[in-house]
């Protein structure tokens, strides 16, 4: 059958027509192409053809030809736009239509001085001429092509494809008219120049989507050249590039992104339209953040139908709906955290979104050293209202369980009050790195160096770390004759039950900071900056991951214990090989190391006090269990055992899909949660926490000598 179609054939700002029908080769297109279109040569282009829905497909051998013929019939298309490019550089192609560019120059009897550009080329070195780096923009070419062409996102995909268009192709347009209807725009030349490339494009009242309606594709303007900046690069086009990087990295900063830009796509942008830009690819991937709040009322109801065994609450202001507090702590952490060291750390941490607030949390410790996030809740400030309420929620999920927990924290007088009112009696440490950074404080070395500073600190230390009473004692003595009258303030405020290990009342295992609090901050610090929702529903994905991957790792793990605690047992039993152990009875030994100890293997206890302070046999208890001829493992608590590892990552955190999330209370007006009222503070929000006095900073040091105190940029070192 017979098919012939009309081919436009738009190369630069020319375009040409002619028949295709079905005797036509690719090489017939091609010599009508080169003979059409001066300096058009052949193997030193690509063709590009459109239709309804492909706006770019190939056409470069006889099968793409014959493809193209066959749709056009089967569509009842009697034309066809093909887009004519060049390309960077000499490109040899193989296929049915590939010639060499001398052997064409060759047959036209006409010289060819290529072989001389390429050796002109190849033997400059350093001085040859570039070639053009391929970028990401190079297709924006091809985004507005022929008439009848659809967006089916509408006026605002049609624009922003527009403005993408008019950047690649080196010249800026002016909207002669612009709404949600329709959309024209000229060149900017035409009013100094009488330009007459022109577009106009409507919607179509019956799909929705914008269709170009007229297309004057011709530039009668100056030559133009694609520069570096454009007016055509607005915040709107950077949001829309940079979205699926927002999703991936919330945290991507501006200069990162003006660099990502001249990287990829050759554009120069300023800090401002990178700024901007971020914040609508925000909006984009995360919504409104005071609609977030409403949300809430789905999102807890979802928690509670997925994840059985959960604790979710929102708490707003009666009669007025803002929003005050939120707390969760899913099925698969309470399931799992009875089989975990029984510590909770906790702590809060500043949000930097919209509407300010903090996150409190409570991360407990697994047997394999690492932490293992409970509980945690947004509130809008840190007081001692907030902390009991969010007490009270961990009270449910701790006090049916029977254990006693001991908690760790900073100072905060909110939590403190909180703590005693909630938890009565049970084990609380202070952190001992904010004791000592409180301690630093009052001792700064402009006023009593680095000596007396670093003496102070060091006998605190002594008295933290001191097992028995006479140790603390001592130490204690030569730190308040040391410090004078501000170490007998600092001291008369502390109770030494609280941080010192000769008197604490409880089990610590070992712990004498709130170092895992800190590192659950650090873990989520990434969302921080995020709406309410997509704040604890980034923390759920995450959580959901980490506890999956530990739950397949331990899987393959063939100890008895974990891997962390495997390693210290046998470092442990490796440090005793050479003592030689005395037996007293059946189950108390004298250990001679560098002084003797005794050892009660029934009481599980050691005079060097370790094993009752750790919860794990220091090494005189492990050489005294070899020698008893006993199994180590018996003598370990369960927590460290790999089967209760297992066993607290059993039960999954499961997916919460927002396919079918509507409406809060069916959307009337007693169900919407507000946003919390806030003001912003003057000046630039911080994104940083303000380091306490003293806290450490790591010295400047230079890469190049390896000497403290300037970089690399100013080093003078002679290497």
């Amino acid at each position: 059958m017979e098919v012939c179609v009309i081919a436009k054939c738009t190369y630069k700002s020319e375009t040409i027509m002619f028949s295709v029908s079905s005797e036509s080769s690719m090489v017939d297109i091609l010599k009508t192409l080169c003979l059409r279109f001066r300096g058009l040569q052949l193997g030193c282009f690509t063709l590009r053809y459109s239709v309804p829905s492909y706006p770019s497909c190939f056409l470069e051998t006889d099968s793409d030809l014959d493809l193209m013929r066959t749709f056009l019939l089967i569509s009842n298309e009697k034309t066809v736009d093909i887009l004519v490019k060049d390309l960077c550089g000499i490109s040899e192609y193989s296929g049915d239509f590939c010639v060499n560019k001398e052997l064409i120059a060759c047959e036209k009897g006409e010289s060819s001085c290529s072989s001389t550009v390429e050796d002109r080329n190849e033997f400059l070195g350093r001085s040859k001429r570039a070639s053009a780096k391929p970028l990401l923009s190079n297709e924006w070419e091809t985004y507005i092509h022929h008439v009848g062409q659809k967006f089916d996102g509408g006026a605002e995909e049609f624009r922003l494809k527009l403005c993408k268009y008019a950047l690649e192709v080196g010249f800026n347009f002016l909207y002669a008219g612009n709404d949600k209807k329709r959309v024209v725009a000229v060149c900017s030349n035409k009013k100094l120049e009488g330009c007459s490339w022109r577009v106009y494009a409507s919607r179509c009242e019956a799909t929705g989507s914008f269709v170009i309606r007229t297309l004057n594709n011709v530039h009668t303007c100056a030559g133009r050249i694609r520069e570096s900046k454009s007016k055509m690069m607005r915040s709107r086009v950077v949001s829309s590039l940079i979205v699926d990087r927002i999703r991936a990295k919330p945290e991507l900063k501006p200069v990162e992104i003006i660099h990502e830009f001249k990287d990829y796509y050759g554009i120069d942008i300023s800090y401002y339209h990178a700024w901007f830009g971020k914040e609508l690819a925000k909006l984009d991937v995360h919504g409104d953040e005071s609609k977030s709040f409403n949300e809430l009322v789905w999102y807890t109801d979802a928690v509670k139908e997925t994840n059985t065994g959960s604790l979710c609450t929102l708490d707003c202001e009666a009669g007025i709906n803002l929003f005050r507090r939120f707390f969760v702590s899913f099925g698969g952490c309470i399931a799992g955290f009875q089989y975990c060291i029984p510590l909770l750390f906790i702590d809060a941490t500043f949000l930097k979104s919209k509407y300010k607030g903090q996150l409190l949390c409570a991360s407990g410790k697994n047997g394999n050293q690492g932490f293992y996030p409970l509980a945690f809740g947004v509130v809008d400030s840190e007081i001692e209202e907030n902390w009991t309420w969010f007490l009270q929620h961990l009270a449910s999920i701790l006090l049916p369980t029977g254990r006693v927990v001991t908690f760790f924290s900073d100072r905060n007088q909110g939590l403190l009050n909180a703590m005693g009112f909630v938890f009565p009696g049970w084990p609380h440490s202070y952190c001992y790195y904010h004791l000592k950074q409180n301690l630093i404080s009052k001792y700064p070395k402009s006023g009593y160096g680095k000596l007396l500073q670093d003496r102070v600190i060091n006998l605190f230390s002594r008295c933290a770390y001191a097992v028995t009473e006479e140790e603390f004692k001592v130490a204690m003595e030569e730190l308040v004759i040391v410090g004078s009258s501000k170490v007998k303030a600092f001291i008369s405020d502390l109770s030494r039950d609280h941080y010192a290990n000769a008197f604490f009342k409880g089990m610590r295992y070992g712990e004498m900071a709130n170092s895992l609090a800190e590192s659950f901050n650090n873990w989520v610090g990434v969302f921080r900056d995020l709406p309410v929702l997509p704040l604890i529903e980034g923390i759920r994905q995450k959580l959901m991951v980490l506890n999956s991957q530990r739950r397949f790792e331990a899987e393959k793990w063939t100890t008895v214990l974990c891997p962390e605690m495997e390693t210290r047992l046998c470092e442990n039993a490796e440090a005793g090989r050479t003592w030689a152990v005395r037996r007293s009875n059946s189950t108390v030994f004298e250990v001679f190391a560098d002084y003797s100890v005794m050892v009660d293997l029934e009481q599980r206890t050691c005079s060097c006090c370790l094993w009752q302070i750790d919860g794990f046999p220091c090494t005189h208890a492990v050489a005294a269990i070899l020698a008893k001829r006993d199994s180590v493992y018996d003598y370990v608590e369960c927590y460290y055992k790999t089967d209760f590892f297992r066993k607290a990552y059993e039960s999954p955190i499961f997916p919460i899909p927002d396919i079918g999330k509507g409406l809060g209370s069916n959307g009337s007006a007693a169900g919407v949660v507000l946003p919390p009222i806030t003001k912003r503070p003057a000046g630039r929000p911080p994104t940083k926490r303000i380091k306490v006095f003293g806290e450490f900073k790591r010295p400047l040091k230079c890469s190049r000598c390896s000497v403290a105190g300037h970089n690399r940029k100013t080093c003078k070192a002679i290497i």
